[in-house]
Order: structure tokens, then C-alpha cells, then sequence
């Protein structure tokens, strides 16, 4: 089966490049990268994604949620959704958003980008320091406008607390236990009010588990899916 992979704020590819060869025996893996300012348009590129066949979804938090809006635009579609480090609710503020996207306009986020890929990990040395300089190539090949628009979808995102019991297909939520941006009790919330979907928390992860631990991201979606 297909399996779409929809990457972080400022990350493409490359994030889901450990976990890739671990589940291209079984799964036809392919990478989209939404660069629309509403999550509904992004969600139609995934869908899109799928030429009309099912498939399986995964993102991590930016792609968290289009995977999600996904799941529910298309639900004959996705028969599998992969949750990394999104919870379904909407943004609490806009203000730390217009600080973002002040700084993508003044000088490309070079500072804000930075200050992420210190927070974005575990640990500051070792694998966590190698997810980090992933990170922090991606960013900079990202582009202005493809940060522009990916901050305003999830600005703009919706609140989707009262779908998740509709979402009916199987479902895996992972959480990095040291999460700094999205706390796990929020992934554990959502596993609770869906009706076929599995919590698993990954001890010594940070926001980005498939750079951080990708066997283990391997392990359990194989476990759930196959």
C-alpha cells in the first residue's frame, strides 16, 4: 500500500530519510510536501497524492495536521493515519505566529530557525545533534514562500477536537516523550477519543522521532499496519 510521508514545518524529504528503507519492503513510500497557505488545500495535495487509490498517511506536526485533514477530507481514501507530534487543536494565539512569519519576511527566519533546531531534539549531542543539523539543512533550503504559506495554514488551522471520534480508520499517534512543542498528554488525549487508534510514547525522543529514532517509528507502524 501507499504511504504518504508529510514532512515538519521547514523540513522536506530528508526528515524521513532513516525511516524510508526500513518500511520500503512493505510500503510504496512517497513524500509530499504541502506549500499552501490553508491546511485544506495542503490536505488536497496529499489526496491528491494518492491518484485515487488507498493508502496510509503519516506527518509530523505540520504534516501531523495535514495528515489529519486529510484523513477527514478523504476518509474512502486514507485507510491508515500516522500522527507525529500534532495535537487536533487549533492555534491558541496568533501571536507567535505574526512573530514568525515577521521573521521569515525580515531576514528569512534565520534566528527563529535556529532557535527551533535547538529545541526541536532531545539531546544536544550525539543523534540528537545529527536530527538538529538535519533540521537546520532543510530550513535553509526551504524558501521563504514555502514558510510563509505553511506558517499561515497553521495559523489558520481548524480545530478538529470534535472530528476525531469520526475518524474511523486505524490510527498510530507517536510522540517523543521530551516533545517541546507538543506535549504528549495532548497525543494521548487524541488516541482516547478516536475509535481505532494506538498511543505510543518514545522515551529519550524529542519532536522529530524519525530522525531521532527511526527503528522504533519503524517498528510500531509496521506493528499497527501490517
Amino acid at each position: 500500500m501507499r504511504l504518504i510521508l508529510v514532512p515538519a514545518f521547514a523540513c522536506d524529504g530528508d526528515l524521513y530519510e532513516p525511516l524510508i528503507p526500513l518500511l520500503r519492503p512493505d510500503f510504496d513510500c512517497r513524500v509530499v510536501v504541502p506549500a499552501a497557505p490553508d491546511m485544506a488545500a495542503c490536505a488536497r495535495e496529499v489526496v491528491d497524492a494518492a491518484e485515487g487509490r488507498p493508502c496510509l498517511v503519516a506527518g509530523t506536526s505540520f504534516g501531523g495536521h495535514v495528515a489529519r485533514e486529510a484523513a477527514i477530507s478523504a476518509p474512502a481514501l486514507v485507510r491508515g493515519l500516522v500522527v507525529m507530534g500534532a495535537a487536533p487543536q487549533a492555534s491558541a494565539s496568533r501571536e507567535v505566529f505574526d512573530r514568525r512569519r515577521a521573521a521569515i519576511e525580515d531576514d528569512g527566519g534565520a534566528e527563529m530557525l535556529e532557535e527551533m533546531a535547538r529545541a526541536i531534539v532531545f539531546e544536544p549531542e550525539g543523534r540528537g545533534q545529527e536530527a538538529a543539523d538535519t533540521f537546520r539543512a532543510m530550513a535553509a533550503r526551504a524558501g521563504t514562500d514555502r514558510l510563509l504559506a505553511q506558517n499561515e495554514a497553521l495559523m489558520t488551522r481548524p480545530d478538529r477536537t470534535a472530528d476525531l471520534p469520526g475518524l474511523a480508520c486505524r490510527s498510530l499517534l507517536v510522540w517523543g516523550e521530551a516533545d517541546a512543542f507538543s506535549a504528549p498528554e495532548a497525543g494521548r488525549a487524541m488516541a482516547q477519543a478516536m475509535p481505532e487508534a494506538e498511543f505510543v510514547l518514545l522515551e529519550e525522543c524529542g519532536h522529530l522521532p524519525t530522525l531521532e529514532t527511526p527503528m522504533r517509528v519503524a517498528a510500531a507502524i509496521r506493528a499497527r499496519f501490517l
